[in-house]
């Protein structure tokens, strides 16, 4: 999706900026973030793929969601709730974003570091008139209050890690999930929020990270620098991103970062800049 969102040029919602990552005070106060990371999928914008932010304060939630559907668009949405008293909550709604239109279910109990629950969307696409219903989706997912603390130990294998970086979208912390390989030496999947500025104008997407099994070394780190360029009949993508890493049995803690141009690919003249900045990344087991 990396590419097609900057063609695109999606306006985010407004609201959406960097800031450091600070714990917050209070029992289940906070930013949570993370969603469902699946292992190997045919595609890496499959189906059962998830992120979820979400920040709870005074009592009430705001939750982000972007789900990847089987129907190759996203169903993305913004919902608010009011958690019971034992911390659980629901939450239904309709959600019109361009050509998707979602209705969408999220259920879940938010507890003091962590949260979990279902989420499930039924989604149809209008297009040249004609709308096209997607399968329905439903998928369980996680999230955590992240530390920033990942320990000395070794992670173990297959774990799976859910944290919050230090960009924002109406309010919630921008979420991201890891996954490990079968064996625990590798990084196989980091999926996650980003928000770029180009010019003018904020674009939201979801990344997988640039390359997928990356080794983790022996302190744990890891690290990954692609070079990516797609084209059009007019235009040209090209874009650097960088991954970091530390990981240990408790979480993970690292930093990404996208810069991109977009240049007229009969004269080679820049159109547009995006970038992301550096962007500051925690995840606990």
């Amino acid at each position: 999706m990396r590419a097609a969102a900057v063609f695109s040029l999606i306006a985010a919602a407004p609201g959406a900026g960097a800031t450091a990552i600070a714990q917050e005070p209070g029992l289940g106060d906070g930013n949570y973030g993370g969603g469902a990371v699946l292992a190997s999928p045919r595609s890496i914008y499959g189906a059962g793929n998830m992120l979820i932010g979400l920040r709870f304060s005074g009592g009430r939630l705001l939750i982000n969601v972007g789900m990847r559907l089987s129907c190759a668009e996203d169903a993305v949405f913004s919902a608010r709730a009011r958690p019971d008293a034992d911390g659980s909550f629901r939450v239904a709604g309709t959600s019109v974003s361009g050509a998707v239109r979602t209705r969408y279910v999220v259920k879940g109990l938010i507890a003091a570091g962590s949260a979990r629950g279902t989420a499930s969307a039924r989604t149809s696409i209008t297009r040249r008139g004609r709308a096209t219903r997607c399968p329905p989706s439903k998928v369980r997912w996680q999230a955590r209050r992240a530390s920033g603390e990942t320990a000395i130990a070794p992670a173990a294998p297959k774990e799976r890690m859910f944290g919050t970086t230090s960009q924002r979208l109406n309010g919630p912390r921008r979420a991201i999930a890891l996954r490990l390989s079968s064996d625990g030496t590798k990084l196989a999947r980091a999926l996650y929020d980003v928000t770029v500025r180009c010019g003018r104008r904020t674009i939201t997407d979801t990344f997988d990270a640039p390359k997928r099994n990356l080794l983790i070394a022996a302190d744990g780190s890891v690290r990954d620098v692609e070079r990516f360029t797609f084209s059009d009949r007019r235009t040209v993508y090209r874009s650097i991103e960088r991954f970091t890493a530390t990981i240990g049995s408790a979480g993970a803690r690292g930093t990404f970062s996208t810069v991109a141009r977009i240049a007229d690919r009969r004269s080679g003249r820049t159109l547009l800049r995006c970038r992301s900045g550096t962007v500051r990344w925690s995840a606990s087991t």
